[in-house]
């Protein structure tokens, strides 16, 4: 049995996730998803023909949903961090774990259009 070396919680999130930098010049405008996300990282669910290679430097946003206590409506999460591992995914899609490189930041600047949940309805 391997030993478990998470020294973060995770969350299992499936939000929304657009790239920023570091996916290939194609994925500009499109989004996927992330697996889960915890305090030092993440895993995006992410097309085969987007997926950075391991040690390769990204930048994304999160599109978080709102949620009572923390924010009345949907907000972005703007990180950044080193890909550490690849692994298959559902069809052609990758997974792709993500380190950190900082800590995650709120981006005001920008307005998330909608949030899918997980039970695939979205809401604005």
């Amino acid at each position: 049995m391997q030993e478990e070396r998470r020294r973060h919680r995770r969350l299992r999130l499936r939000v929304g996730v657009a790239p920023v930098s570091g996916f290939g010049s194609a994925a500009a405008g499109s989004s996927f998803r992330a697996r889960n996300v915890s305090a030092g990282g993440a895993c995006f669910e992410v097309p085969g023909v987007y997926a950075p290679a391991e040690g390769d430097e990204v930048a994304f946003e999160l599109t978080v949903p709102p949620g009572e206590g923390y924010s009345a409506r949907p907000s972005r999460l703007r990180g950044a961090g080193r890909v550490i591992r690849r692994e298959p995914g559902a069809g052609s899609a990758v997974g792709v774990a993500v380190q950190f490189t900082r800590p995650l930041a709120l981006n005001l600047a920008t307005r998330p259009a909608g949030v899918v949940l997980d039970d695939g309805k979205e809401k604005r």
